[in-house]
C-alpha cells in the first residue's frame, strides 16, 4: 500500500525510482516558476513541469509534502526530503493526473501556520524550482505563499512582477533557505 511505501521511504531515504536529468537539460536557470489560486479544501492546481519531474508516478502518482521548520518554506518533492532540518508532513495522491487539472492538496499535517495559506480559495502560491532542484535524484519545487513570494522582492509590486520571476531569482541567490537537495 502506497501509506506503507511513504512511511519506509521517510524512515530509510528511499524514493522515487527516476534517475536524474542533466539540470544543463533545461533552458533557463529556473523553469518551474508559476503562481496558482488556491481552489475549495486546499487544492492547488499542479503545473505540468511539477507533473513531469516531480510526481512519484508509481502505483498511484503522488507528491511528498515537507517544509523547512524555521522558515515555515513548503516544498513538494517525489519523495520524503533527506536533509536533517526538513520537517516530512505527509503525501497525498495528484488528482486528474496527468493533465491540465491535475491538483494537489496541502495535507493537514503541515503546521497550522503553513495549512492556513492554502484554506483560502482564490489566494495564490508560487510553485518555484531551479533546474538543479528538477534535476535532483528526489526533484522538489517550493511552494511559497504570495506573501513570502512577495517579501523576498520588495521590487515587485501586487501587481506582479514587470520582469521575469527567473531574472529576479537570479539576482537574489540567497533568498531561501538551504536547498531540499
Amino acid at each position: 500500500m502506497r501509506g506503507d511505501e511513504a512511511g519506509r521511504a521517510a524512515t530509510d531515504g528511499s524514493g522515487g525510482d527516476a534517475s536524474p536529468i542533466d539540470a544543463a537539460a533545461f533552458d533557463e536557470p529556473w523553469p518551474l516558476q508559476e503562481p496558482r489560486a488556491v481552489q475549495s479544501n486546499r487544492r492547488v492546481q499542479l503545473p505540468e513541469l511539477a507533473q513531469e519531474y516531480v510526481v512519484d508516478d508509481g502505483e498511484d502518482a503522488i507528491v511528498h509534502w515537507n517544509y523547512d521548520a524555521g522558515s515555515q518554506f513548503v516544498f513538494i518533492s517525489r519523495s520524503p526530503a533527506r536533509k536533517s532540518e526538513y520537517r516530512y508532513a505527509d503525501w497525498n495522491v495528484v488528482d486528474g493526473y496527468p493533465g491540465e487539472n491535475a491538483r494537489i492538496r496541502a495535507p493537514g499535517k503541515l503546521p497550522d501556520a503553513v495549512v492556513e495559506r492554502f484554506e483560502v480559495e482564490g489566494t495564490h502560491v508560487v510553485f518555484l524550482a531551479s533546474a538543479e532542484m528538477l534535476s535532483d535524484d528526489n526533484p522538489s519545487a517550493w511552494v511559497l505563499s504570495w506573501t513570502q513570494f512577495m517579501r523576498m522582492f520588495p521590487e515587485i509590486d501586487d501587481e506582479g512582477p514587470d520582469e521575469d520571476v527567473g531574472e529576479l531569482v537570479s539576482r537574489n541567490p540567497g533568498f531561501m533557505p538551504s536547498s531540499p537537495f
